[in-house]
């Protein structure tokens, strides 16, 4: 056998055992194509993206075979005021919409396991589809953080999440948070929703289980008070149950948590001019802002910190007093060699320009013979965000309503890895080639959030669960 035949032989072994991790429907017990585990791992890795998150249950992928997904961006609905003679020529109006698109992001993960575990531990466990389906949890998780949490303006390799694309129903409560006292902040959020035309549209709320908890005590009150003791509820896909309000599902979701992690100490170089926190953007989303700290000039500050573990982003806050901080930078929390290759984790920036102005210049400090990236200017809505600080031992947090129409709201997912035959084509699995003793497989999805209309959607910052 020729040493090209050899290696096509091997390919398809590989490629035939992760198949087997991957697919139960083969066959069953102990024929060459069963299950690698007992429970099917199949059924496991073709639910997992909805069984782990309801955020991705409610989202609309769409196929899209360019790098590049075109939408018409919806601007304003057609003049107002039809009322005329009955024998009037009808004038012609139409709805004012700018084409736009939206670019397709790559996000990758590599997995491998040793042929030896794989030999040594198939007495009691699968050791290949165990570590498949670790990865493709991570995976998902990353999926959720970007699509909440992202922005691709600063990190020209990630995209736009909802915390980037809107602006227009943006409320930012006070530094030290706001309990809720009465279900109208969820209220003024559907009337911000309503307002723009988004009655009829599919939409949910998004919060943490804490904050779930609160708003459900509050529910329970008024139903008891109505007489009705019951609890109105809505199923989505994954089996998902979920609380509503007025007839929006309550989504409980983990990335909202901003009570699990407070950024660490920060420093100035040097001067006293102004006032700084720094928070990050993980799998828990926004976190606690670190403690505050006094540097810096009229003209730049140096601020440092050690990069933290699991860090998407970091959030810096800035103002001439330690009630004034705002939002002054979004920065990605890794550098990139020029193809795009990790390189390494960001511990500190330069600001340059009066850093308690919005809209400055920065430079992130990086170690020698790293490629610094420039972050561009936020957005003046953005730049009204506060950070969150602890009062009586519980953080702020943001509450969602994410109205997901395709067209006039933010629930449309193009991707283009036409693989992908799981969770709606948005995730594909595939093996690769053998390198050594190890066998590997890459998880591998290229997608974005397509923003048609960011006005439906309401961020509502600053909100306490106790």
């Amino acid at each position: 056998m020729s040493i090209i035949a050899q290696f096509n032989s091997m390919q398809s072994q590989r490629s035939r055992l992760i198949r087997k991790a991957l697919d139960s429907s083969l066959g069953a017990g102990s024929g060459p194509y069963s299950p690698l585990i007992a429970q099917q791992l199949e059924k496991v890795i073709t639910n997992v993206m909805t069984r782990l998150s309801p955020e991705l249950a409610v989202i609309k992928t769409e196929y899209a075979p360019q790098r590049y997904h075109e939408f018409n961006r919806l601007m304003a609905l057609p003049k107002a005021n039809g009322f005329m003679g009955e024998g009037a020529v009808t004038p012609t109006h139409q709805s004012f919409y700018t084409r736009d698109r939206v670019e397709l992001k790559v996000m990758r993960r590599k997995g491998a396991v040793t042929n030896f575990l794989q030999d040594a531990s198939k007495g009691y466990i699968d050791a290949a589809a165990a570590e498949m389906e670790n990865h493709l949890q991570s995976h998902a998780y990353d999926i959720i953080t970007a699509l909440l949490w992202g922005h691709a303006k600063p990190n020209k390799y990630g995209i736009d999440g909802l915390d980037a694309l809107i602006e227009t129903n943006r409320n930012n409560n006070a530094i030290g948070g706001e309990v809720p006292q009465s279900l109208s902040f969820l209220d003024d959020m559907i009337d911000q929703n309503i307002e723009k035309q988004g009655a009829a549209h599919v939409k949910c709320f998004l919060m943490s289980p804490k904050m779930q908890s609160a708003v459900s005590r509050l529910l329970t009150n008024v139903r008891l008070q109505q007489g009705n003791a019951g609890t109105a509820t809505v199923e989505i896909s994954g089996g998902w149950r979920l609380e509503t309000y007025r007839n929006i599902p309550i989504l409980p979701v983990s990335s909202m948590g901003s009570s699990r992690r407070k950024m660490g100490a920060i420093t100035a170089a040097s001067g006293t001019t102004n006032y700084f926190r720094v928070a990050i953007i993980t799998y828990d989303g926004e976190s606690e802002a670190s403690d505050v700290i006094q540097g810096g000039s009229s003209s730049s500050v140096t601020l440092n910190w050690a990069a933290e573990d699991g860090a998407f982003y970091y959030k810096i806050y800035a103002g001439s007093t330690e009630a004034t901080l705002k939002l002054v930078a979004v920065i990605p929390a890794q550098t990139y060699d020029g193809i795009g290759t990790y390189q390494a984790e960001v511990a500190g920036v330069t600001i340059s320009g009066n850093p308690i102005l919005p809209n400055q210049p920065l430079t992130l400090i990086a170690p020698a013979g790293i490629t610094a990236l420039t972050t561009p200017t936020i957005t003046d809505k953005l730049a009204q965000d506060v950070p969150f600080v602890a009062t009586g031992g519980v953080v702020p947090e943001t509450v969602m309503l994410w109205d997901t129409d395709k067209y006039q709201g933010l629930g449309k997912v193009p991707y283009t890895n036409q693989g992908g035959d799981r969770f709606n084509g948005l995730v594909t699995i595939e093996p690769l080639a053998k390198t050594d003793d190890f066998v590997q497989f890459l998880i591998r999805t290229y997608f974005a959030l397509c923003p048609s209309w960011e006005a439906t959607s309401v961020i509502s910052r600053g909100w306490r669960a106790a």
